[in-house]
């Protein structure tokens, strides 16, 4: 079967104990000049555990989390883990009805807040049905801002508490409630078991081992996404590497930090390797540790890529729901690779009949696993769409892919009314509601335009109501305000009617195919560039 361990042993406990007994003085996590041992991580995890005990949380209840990249970050996740509760990891770009859906359909009752992210809770505080404890992490004074609504504390305070003992590990235990881009509706929570993350996280053998013990990663991505979390932090700590945690990618600073820190191993979105690759050359761009970047997708020139860098390429396929169910081998990746199968997993292509579709032909990822506990929990509060996506045992993913004669998967398109920009899921349906609330918006289409960093770029097509005029720029400002940044749309344009079909939907395969206009308003053009804190 596989090389993985038994389903019983698939837990954040088992992973700790085998690093303790393993490599207990290895660095485990870096985080600018601050090291920690595993050892030591583990004796604050287990304090950290204490403080969240002290608050009341019970067993399997949930914690909400809006945090920047840190070791606190990956410490407070891990003591959740370890104490039987429920990360609820938002994406820190959220505000609004975004961050109000989330917090509410959690039900979470705790909240874990950067101090630079307070001002968004304010907004939607009146909003909120069961938060009661928040606790700051920064600067204490923002405290003050929220005094009298909320118990309040600073994170400190969780280390006041004495150490408390990890729960027994459980494989169907939720580790985490992970929201994910809805299509029809809000963003959905995954449940996620213990089971799901660890297999998720781990290496299928041992023909393919990086990173190992002595490696060094790198994390720039987000860890409220799994492709932050479980694919670099939690993976170094099963592997036993030492996991350098960064806040963010910086194009300019990526090769310094690099070369700083002797990072040996690393992952990418496509569209920060388009972005390091678009740099100018320069003469030291081999001169650096790194040896092996997972990317995916692959940027437009990996063979140029790995030559200029020095760096051999690795890919993966996954999501929440399904977990990671592609590899790439390290140095063997080629073009739109999604990767081959891992052993714990049944793939098929298939039509919009579900007939299997034959090599070399594409259709649409059907999804099963092997083992139990190894694929999503289910959607939380989310009955129907449980329905909907598992079928017969078979997961739905809404990709389509295509399969040549050795194995390897290629990623071809979406099934799905959802997008892909800069690393995030984008609900069409979100961004046109929040289109729709304009005053001088009758309705609207949101489809996605191919990027040149290989994911997607965000069309509007706007119908105004009778007697309003089109100010491209007032609407973004609108938008802006209201959407997480990676969710605002580049181009906007008008047109006196949506193509419908003969039930009334909308045909969006007709607006992604057609051509932008000379009339198209293209945002960036326009100067309008957004940060993440937007």
């Amino acid at each position: 079967m596989t090389g993985l361990p038994e389903i019983s042993e698939r837990t954040l406990q088992a992973a700790w104990a085998r690093a303790l007994e393993d490599r207990p003085e290895a660095i485990a996590h870096v985080d600018g000049s601050d090291e920690w041992t595993f050892a030591q991580s583990y004796a604050r995890i287990g304090r950290l555990a204490g403080g969240i005990e002290s608050l009341g949380v019970g067993h399997q209840h949930p914690v909400a989390l809006l945090l920047d990249n840190s070791v606190d970050f990956v410490h407070l996740w891990m003591a959740l883990g370890l104490g039987g509760q429920i990360e609820v990891p938002i994406s820190t770009a959220y505000k609004y009805q975004f961050l109000t859906h989330v917090l509410n359909d959690s039900g979470a009752q705790t909240l874990v807040i950067e101090d630079a992210y307070v001002g968004r809770l304010l907004q939607v505080a009146a909003d909120l049905k069961y938060l009661q404890t928040v606790v700051i992490h920064g600067d204490p004074s923002a405290a003050d801002l929220l005094r009298g609504s909320y118990r309040v504390l600073h994170f400190s305070e969780l280390e006041e508490h004495g150490v408390r003992d990890p729960v027994p590990g459980n494989p169907a235990a939720l580790l985490a409630y992970m929201y994910t881009s809805g299509t029809t509706g809000a963003s959905k929570g995954v449940m996620c078991s213990h089971a799901h993350a660890y297999t998720y996280a781990s290496r299928e053998d041992d023909t393919d081992p990086r990173p190992r013990p002595g490696d060094r990663v790198l994390l720039t991505l987000p860890m409220f996404h799994i492709g932050g979390q479980w694919s670099w932090v939690y993976q170094a700590l099963i592997q036993q590497a030492t996991c350098v945690i960064e806040t963010g990618f910086s194009v300019s600073k990526f090769w310094a930090i690099v070369r700083e820190q002797k990072i040996t191993v690393t992952g990418l979105l496509g569209s920060m390797a388009e972005l390091l690759w678009q740099r100018p050359a320069a003469a030291d761009d081999a001169d650096n540790p790194l040896e092996i970047a997972v990317m995916a997708p692959m940027p437009s020139d990996r063979a140029g890529f790995c030559k200029r860098f020095q760096v051999q390429a690795s890919t993966a396929y996954g999501m929440s729901e399904i977990g990671r169910v592609m590899d790439g081998p390290v140095g063997s990746v080629v073009g739109t690779e999604a990767g081959f199968r891992r052993d714990c997993y049944e793939l098929r292509l298939v039509d919009e009949r579900g007939t299997d579709m034959p090599i070399g032909q594409s259709g649409e990822l059907w999804v099963r696993p092997v083992e139990p506990l190894t694929v999503m929990s289910g959607y939380l509060n989310r009955p129907e769409s449980n329905a909907e996506m598992m079928v017969d045992g078979w997961l739905h993913t809404g990709d389509v892919l295509r399969c040549d004669e050795t194995g390897r998967y290629y990623f071809v398109d979406r099934v799905k009314d959802a997008l892909r920009r800069r690393g995030e899921n984008v609900s069409s349906f979100e961004v046109e509601s929040v289109i729709n609330q304009h005053p001088a918006v009758l309705e609207s289409a949101v489809v996605a335009v191919r990027s040149q960093l290989t994911e997607d770029e965000i069309r509007a097509i706007i119908v105004l109501r009778e007697g309003y005029e089109f100010d491209p720029e007032q609407l973004t400002g609108f938008l802006i305000e209201r959407l997480p940044y990676f969710m605002v749309p580049r181009y906007l344009e008008t047109a006196s009617s949506l193509p419908r079909t003969p039930t009334q939907k909308v045909r969006k395969f007709e607006l992604r195919t057609s051509e932008l206009g000379p009339d198209v308003w293209d945002r960036e053009a326009a100067g309008i560039r957004l940060r993440s804190r937007s």
